[in-house]
Parts: C-alpha cells; sequence; structure tokens
C-alpha cells in the first residue's frame, strides 16, 4: 500500500499540477508530518504527540498502521497556562535546560544523574550555546562542539546527552530537522579491556582484605557481581530476602539493572557476621581509592571494576549458564556478557574456586 502511495506521488511530480490536484498534494504533505511526530515508546507501543496553538493531539497504539488510523480521530485537548516561545530568540541552552526540567528531574532516577545533566549544562552547553538560537543552529557547530571535549568518557555522556534532546526538539517541532541524524558518535581512542582476576590474584586480594572494614563489601562483589553503586545502595532489612535466599540489586544504569539475585545461605550468613551493620556505610571515592590501592599493588592493570568480571568468570567455571549468568549482572544483552564479561585469562577447576569461597557461591551441578 505504501509502495503504491510512493509511485503515486512520484508521478505526480513529473507533471504539470492542476487546480483540482493542489488539496490532494496538501494532505500527502499533512501525512508526512503526521508521521514526523510518531515514535516508538521504550515499551514497544508507538506514540503520536504534537502540542500546538495551545492544543495537545496525543494518542497510543500497538502498531505503527493502528496509530496512524487513530490520529485521524484524535480529539485535541486544551492545554492550559500554555506561554508562547518565539523559536527563533530561544537558544539550544535554553532549549537543553527546559528539557532537564520537563523531563529529567521529574523522571524516577537517582540525585546523581540528575546532577551530572544540570552540571554539563552549566560547564559546557550553556558557555558554549548561550548566544546560539535554534534557527542558527546547525550539525557543524554541534559536532565541533562534541569533538572538543577532552575526556572520553565526558565526551560520550555529552554526545548521548544532546543527541536526546535533539530527537525530542525533532518531534516536537522545536526544530525543522533533526540534526542528531548528522552526528558521529565519538570513538574511544584509549580503550581499556578489563580482565578477570586469576586464582593467585583472588587469594592475594581477599588476604589483603580480610582483617580491614572492606572484608564484607569485597567479597560481595565477588560474590553477586554487582557494580559499586549498587553495593553501597544495598540495604540487609529491605534488599535481603533471607527465607526466599534472594537478594534485591537496586540499579539504574540499565533497564535490566534492577534485578533479583540468588544467593546461598552460606553468604546470607556471611554478611549477617561480617557486615556489622544494615549498610555498607562507605563513599564510593573510598572504596574506589582503598581497593583500587590494593588490587595496583598485586597487578597494575587491575581496578575495582575488576571484581565484576571476575564474579562473571568465576560463574562460568562453577557451571552457571550464560542467561543466568546475565541476568545476575544485570546486563541488557547476553552479548555483553558473552563477549565482554567472559574475557577469561586461564581455566580455574571448580575444585580449586570452591576451596578459596567455600559454599558462598551457589551450586550449578
Amino acid at each position: 500500500m505504501q509502495a503504491e502511495e510512493d509511485l503515486i506521488v512520484q508521478r505526480r511530480s513529473n507533471i504539470t499540477v492542476l487546480p483540482s490536484q493542489v488539496s490532494t498534494q496538501n494532505q500527502t504533505k499533512g501525512v508526512d508530518t503526521m508521521r514526523k511526530n510518531c515514535y516508538r515508546r521504550k515499551d514497544g507501543r508507538w506514540q503520536y504527540s504534537k502540542q500546538e496553538h495551545g492544543l495537545l493531539y496525543y494518542a497510543i497504539a500497538n502498531t505503527y498502521r493502528e496509530l496512524l488510523e487513530r490520529i485521524k480521530q484524535i480529539q485535541p485537548k486544551v492545554v492550559r497556562n500554555v506561554k508562547k516561545v518565539d523559536l527563533k530568540a530561544q537558544t539550544f541552552a535554553n532549549l537543553f535546560d527546559s528539557y532537564i526540567q520537563a523531563y529529567i528531574e521529574g523522571k524516577n532516577i537517582s540525585r546523581q544523574a540528575k546532577n551530572e545533566w544540570k552540571s554539563i549544562s552549566r560547564m559546557y552547553i550553556r558557555p558554549a550555546f548561550e548566544k546560539i538560537t535554534l534557527e542558527h543552529l546547525t550539525a557543524e557547530m554541534l559536532q565541533k562542539f562534541i569533538n572538543s571535549i577532552n575526556r572520553e568518557r565526558l565526551q560520550e555522556k555529552i554526545f548521548q546527552r544532546v543527541v536526546r534532546v535533539l530527537k525530542h526538539a525533532y518531534v516536537t517541532d522545536k526544530i525543522k530537522k533533526d540534526l542528531s541524524l548528522a552526528l558521529e558518535k565519538p570513538k574511544r581512542k584509549n580503550i581499556q579491556t578489563r580482565l578477570p582476576l586469576d586464582l593467585d590474584e583472588q587469594k592475594a586480594l581477599l588476604a589483603e582484605v580480610k582483617n580491614t572494614d572492606l572484608y564484607a563489601f569485597t567479597m560481595f562483589c565477588l560474590i553477586v557481581g554487582a557494580r559499586r553503586e549498587e553495593v553501597l545502595s544495598f540495604s540487609m532489612s529491605r534488599d535481603l530476602n533471607e527465607a526466599r535466599q534472594i537478594i534485591h540489586i537496586r540499579g539504574t544504569k540499565t533497564a535490566n539493572a534492577d534485578r533479583y539475585v540468588h544467593v546461598s545461605k552460606a553468604f546470607i550468613e556471611f554478611l549477617k557476621e561480617n557486615m556489622g551493620a544494615d549498610t555498607f556505610n562507605f563513599q564510593k571515592e573510598y572504596v574506589t581509592k582503598r581497593i583500587g590501592k590494593i588490587l595496583h599493588s598485586i597487578n597494575p592493570s587491575l581496578c575495582l571494576h575488576c571484581l565484576r568480571h571476575t564474579c562473571s568468570a568465576n560463574l562460568y567455571f562453577l557451571g552457571a549458564n550464560d542467561k543466568y549468568r546475565q541476568m545476575q549482572l544485570g546486563h541488557a544483552s547476553i552479548v555483553t556478557t558473552n563477549d565482554i564479561y567472559t574475557n577469561i585469562k586461564e581455566s580455574i577447576p571448580k575444585e580449586q574456586l570452591r576451596e578459596v569461597y567455600g559454599d558462598l557461591y551457589l551450586f550449578f551441578d
């Protein structure tokens, strides 16, 4: 059906337009504009949203074709207290800040993530685009700005946020072209390959932290495989279900990060004996520096995040299947688990791992 419509439009473009055909061409143009405001939601459904002249046009459907039919039947609603904004005078910096206020402040994410958005706006977006209006904004300006960021991880974060704001500005008719399509994603030059600890390195680490306040924290990272922030947010009374032997990991990084992890009874007893409190009362800089210093003395290429890779490798050696490891680590894709978190240096027999950890890991036989 779509191919037939495209053929008709192509034929009409090659002939003289008669007065009777003007309404048909305007209708085709209206359909293109209508489709511009359609996008797929995270839950898989399709949504149409457009705000114009104080009226809100909104519809949701399970499929794209169904959505196009519903759009024709939309009854617009009046939006109260609508402020008229001169788009020609609005700068990209103001657009970025308004996006934060409307879509980030009210979102169910950590305060740290919200502050990161504000910090990027204050330190980078506003100084660069304080006087650049949306009318004069170009992809070349944005690309040059992104390329000027020296720190690679920060450059990636800014790129992701700029693209997100641009896409939203396009579907809401703030800008006439989707400038994000012309931007090139920055590539990391210095990619650090993180490897799991081998058996001797694990023994050395546990020997160093056993009589310190970081013993339970380190073992939690090795057994559960949680990220640093996830371990620090763990609460024994809130997140541990002892009867079901389940720990609730409150993650925010991906859709799969918030998860439930099965643990052994021996590990639960270990936490009761060694945590000393309901939570890990550490600052993230403290654990990163202390454990990082110990790991560096063992192997200069190791870091705190390597403990998460070590958990994945140990589960692999103990017989856990790929899907189980993906769910425990909270990866959105099993490809990440297999290609990145199974990059092992040596094969460790499960009997030797049991000698070090006892029953702290679950049995997968």
